[in-house]
């Protein structure tokens, strides 16, 4: 245990100051988004749209974010990601309150739109800044904390989102829709006040010189960029069919988890609060513990097995009858299934060149908010035809299927080293 804290003790203080800023502005940020992302799907069953409504709220979402992903990336390498970032969460924070006041069916589609191209921006750029701002050696660390941060902020976003909304109906005497678009407007002022760091972001470390050596030299055409970094485009398009699996996989039954426990179980919005935000928090100890794991298996081995091992748990969540059980089942398939996640994003950093990093980040992004739009209506349709059990089920089956081939995929392309390592040759010509 001595070891593990002091390991963590030495990355955390060797961290710069954009990355120390950036995790304050993440905690925040994700600390609004968890008590909205927790609250809105409700709310819009309380003004009293048909169940389809959440999907076609979900899908108009993940549809805008697909298409302005990557013009998002592009920018991102074009401008820098210290400005995109700034400026995508500055329309996030203006569409999401925007929303807690709208009503009716066009409005909730629309603004969704809007909601999923300010928040397309900020994703494309957050991988790409986190890349530049630090070092190879220091990545699955980093990746791994700032992921078990947005999983610590989204426990206490889902917690206080539950907690509020509660709190003003069974204490204030207010209406179901009033408490929760309340809920809504704090988790937009929490997450606003993110804004603050992103303002002391500062230039990375050696970008000046990087720049200046970018603007003296030629711009290479299209064609001579793919023959130089063919392998790099090839290893975006394994992540990118890879993202658009996972995206079908999860779009099936992750948007709704909340609307899931309430429907098939009854729960009350702090019962689903609070076991949204114990499976966040589960997650957040697994990213903790994933270095360990990773030096233990190899990064690539760990994303097989660690996805692989969650999946009997997502089967026991889709056929359960006990909120217990179904408890228990989503704890651990979410905490197993993500824990994967920094060693992805790792590898994917590891085989891509710096001037593509934008790119790479926001094609992934894209097919993940584009399979999220094929598969919203599919599951929502399934629990409008079949019911709160029988839909559920099919819907978290089809998912159990389609992460147990992204898995195997995932092993067949990087196990053998397919691809070649561009930040390893970087360094070597550097040294």
């Amino acid at each position: 245990m001595s070891t593990f804290i002091q390991e963590w003790r030495e990355q955390l203080g060797g961290y710069s100051r954009n990355i120390r800023l950036f995790f304050v502005f993440n905690l925040l940020w994700n600390i609004g988004l968890g008590m909205y992302s927790l609250i809105y799907n409700l709310y819009v069953k309380a003004l009293g749209h048909a169940p389809t409504m959440v999907g076609d709220i979900v899908g108009a979402t993940a549809l805008a974010a697909a298409l302005i992903l990557i013009p998002a990336g592009l920018a991102n390498d074009r401008f820098g990601a210290k400005r995109m970032i700034g400026i995508g969460a500055a329309a996030v924070i203006a569409v999401l309150a925007a929303r807690a006041f709208a009503a009716g069916s066009g409005q909730l589609t629309a603004l969704a739109f809007a909601a999923g191209m300010a928040q397309a921006i900020v994703s494309a750029t957050i991988l790409p800044f986190m890349a530049d701002n630090s070092s190879p050696r220091e990545r699955v660390h980093l990746f791994s904390f700032n992921m078990a941060l947005v999983m610590a902020a989204n426990v206490a976003g889902n917690l206080g989102g539950g907690l509020i909304s509660d709190a003003l109906r069974a204490i204030g005497g207010w209406s179901e829709l009033a408490s929760l678009r309340a809920t809504l407007l704090v988790g937009v002022a929490i997450a606003a006040a993110g804004l603050v760091p992103i303002l002391k972001f500062g230039a990375p470390a050696g970008a000046a010189g990087a720049a200046a050596a970018a603007a003296s030299s030629p711009k290479p055409s299209f064609r001579e960029r793919f023959r130089l970094h063919r392998s790099s485009y090839a290893a975006i398009a394994a992540f990118t069919l890879l993202s658009l699996l996972s995206a079908m996989a999860g779009g099936m039954v992750v948007p709704y988890l909340n609307v899931y426990f309430e429907d098939r179980f009854h729960a009350s919005h702090s019962s689903i609060g609070l076991v949204v935000a114990l499976g966040q928090g589960a997650t957040a100890i697994a990213f903790l513990l994933g270095p360990a794991i990773a030096r233990r298996m190899g990064e690539v081995k760990a994303v097989v097995w660690l996805q692989l091992s969650s999946i009997p748990f997502l089967v026991l969540t889709a056929y359960t009858h006990q909120f217990w059980l179904a408890s228990f089942g989503y704890l651990f398939r979410q905490a197993l299934m993500n824990a994967a996640n920094p060693f992805y994003s790792t590898i994917k950093m590891r085989y891509v060149h710096r001037s593509l990093r934008g790119l790479a980040a926001s094609s992934g992004e894209a097919m993940f908010n584009l399979g999220w739009f094929i598969a919203a209506p599919i599951s929502t349709g399934l629990v409008a035809r079949y019911g709160a059990y029988h839909g559920y089920a099919r819907a978290f089956t089809v998912t159990a299927i389609i992460y147990t081939l992204i898995a195997l995929l995932f092993g067949y392309f990087f196990a053998k080293q397919r691809f070649k390592p561009v930040e390893e040759e970087e360094q070597a010509h550097r040294g």
